[in-house]
């Protein structure tokens, strides 16, 4: 499973940015659908910010290394 196939399972969606936000990309999730979180240059740099956002950075390596396998 990559990154991007976790994310989706867990409801986050990504949509179209402002670039005045300082990217083009941004994310929603399923749990705060009113929120959406602006700023990223990549699909992958949008994911990882959410999944570090959620769970913080030990759980993010670990989850990180779980779906390298």
């Amino acid at each position: 499973m990559t990154l991007e196939e976790f994310s989706m399972k867990a409801g986050v969606s990504l949509v179209p940015c402002d670039p005045d936000w300082g990217g083009r990309i941004a994310y929603k999730t399923d749990d705060h659908p009113n929120m959406t979180t602006c700023g990223f240059n990549t699909r992958n740099a949008a994911y990882k910010h959410w999944l570090e956002g959620t769970f913080g950075k030990q759980t993010a390596k670990a989850v990180f290394k779980l779906l390298k396998k």
